[in-house]
């Protein structure tokens, strides 16, 4: 686990990744877009649930594996009316146009994800420092697309760390497009042993 003081330190290199992911995020949509970091927090995978959702009602998500020097998890989750707009916007159809998750809906939102998680990994493993001769480099494994309740989602995503009692790093941010805030949740879940690697430099 980390400390205090060592999530108050993630929480400012995260602050500093935004932007670039941010700037990243408006090339890829052709919108002005924003996300502005609010906090970090560290809660056990099994609390995690009701961060995605109430339970009543499905969501989707995105998720990638970490590879490189931190290993886990990212994941993107959204609400239908929420994913299914962006792929209007990206489609160039009015909103309310996609009404289901067809191949296209699927795609923009896998697309979207992929530009998200390489953005904010680039960001990140360029902003926490580094031993000599190691590697920096962060990686997103292509991103999966799946629909279903928070609970059933987190055991999909996460098996391995559920397992390992893992905690979920939960970076609080906000999303905006042409300034009007979207419902997107950004999941950070490094596994056991990248909590460790990030506890070491992170003093």
């Amino acid at each position: 686990m980390l400390s205090g003081v060592q999530l108050g330190l993630l929480g400012t290199v995260l602050h500093q990744c935004v932007g670039q992911t941010s700037d990243a995020l408006g090339r890829w949509i052709d919108r002005p877009a924003r996300i502005r970091f609010d906090a970090v927090e560290q809660v056990p995978l099994k609390d995690a649930t009701g961060i995605l959702g109430s339970g009543d009602e499905p969501i989707c998500c995105c998720a990638s594996e970490l590879r490189g020097r931190l290993t886990g998890h990212i994941v993107l989750a959204f609400t239908d009316d929420s994913g299914l707009a962006l792929a209007d916007l990206l489609l160039g159809q009015p909103r309310g146009t996609a009404s289901a998750w067809n191949e296209i809906e699927m795609s923009a939102a896998l697309e979207t994800m992929n530009i998200l998680s390489c953005a904010l990994l680039n960001a990140l493993a360029d902003a926490l420092p580094a031993e000599r001769h190691e590697s920096r480099e962060l990686l997103p494994a292509p991103p999966r697309f799946r629909r279903d309740f928070a609970e059933s989602l987190l055991q999909f995503v996460l098996t391995d760390q559920i397992e390992s009692d893992a905690d979920a790093l939960l970076a609080r941010v906000q999303f905006e497009i042409d300034q009007e805030p979207v419902d997107w949740t950004l999941l950070l879940v490094p596994d056991r042993d990248s909590l460790a690697v990030l506890g070491n430099l992170l003093t």
